[in-house]
């Protein structure tokens, strides 16, 4: 069932049977000259249509926008701040309450909105109501370790090629090419260096340290529809498990 295609009169009366309120929740930012802006909000709606067919299941309308402050030197990036993003799904689930809803499920597509999440989901649970976050990448790559990804690298790159092929266009892609801040710190990721076996954050622009846009284990030049529809399909089964399992968990 999908909250923005039902009547208010529909809305109350599946509220009444206690469901689960999923949001899909991402990001319009770059990801490497290959791949859309729009993959972190694509993928977590991609997931959301496929339980959007389990009985005592709403999908609410997706959140396009979010937190990626560090994404802006990237033309089309948007960035609405923490407290932007804050304020959005406190108001989407404070408004929900106040019809009967207490089970949220948020579907994350990128990481820097989790802070956000946190903070409305702690107040959902607050106010008697309970609230799951789910990173679909991180989740995925527990399940199977070949999904292991970074950002707009092979993982996501290959999702977007199952979700929408015209979204990626794999003849744009440039290498990753780190940059290291010294001769014996490297770029751990976007936002973090390894030095000496150990990791530090070292938070700054994202074309400071990955200029192409991507970063992670593996290039997205190899990218294939086949490895992203596994990987959705796996998180999918995941996720479907997942919000049977939250129907009956106490709230109070």
């Amino acid at each position: 069932m999908y909250l923005g295609k039902m009547t208010t009169a529909q809305a109350k009366e599946a509220f009444q049977k206690d469901p689960v309120l999923v949001i899909p929740v991402g990001s319009t930012e770059q990801h490497g000259a290959q791949c859309a802006l729009g993959t972190d909000y694509m993928v977590p709606s991609y997931l959301a249509d496929h339980v959007a067919d389990m009985e005592d299941v709403i999908i609410a309308p997706t959140v396009p926008y979010g937190v990626c402050p560090y994404h802006l030197s990237f033309e089309g990036s948007i960035n609405i701040g923490y407290e932007g993003l804050y304020m959005v799904l406190h108001g989407i689930m404070d408004s929900l309450m106040q019809h009967g809803v207490r089970r949220f499920a948020i579907l994350n597509g990128h990481g820097g909105n989790t802070p956000s999440i946190d903070r409305a989901a702690l107040e959902v649970y607050h106010k008697g109501g309970i609230c799951a976050s789910i990173d679909w990448w991180s989740l995925v790559a527990e399940l199977d370790e070949k999904f292991r990804g970074g950002h707009g690298d092979i993982l996501e790159t290959s999702a977007m090629m199952a979700v929408d092929p015209d979204a990626v266009h794999l003849e744009l892609g440039q290498p990753m090419n780190p940059q290291h801040p010294s001769e014996n710190v490297e770029a751990a990721y976007i936002q973090a260096v390894r030095y000496k076996g150990g990791t530090v954050r070292l938070v700054r622009d994202t074309k400071e340290i990955a200029p192409s846009g991507w970063f992670g284990p593996f290039d997205p030049k190899d990218s294939t529809a086949e490895l992203g529809q596994e990987a959705l399909d796996i998180s999918v089964a995941f996720i479907r498990g997942f919000l049977e399992e939250m129907k009956g968990f106490a709230c109070r």
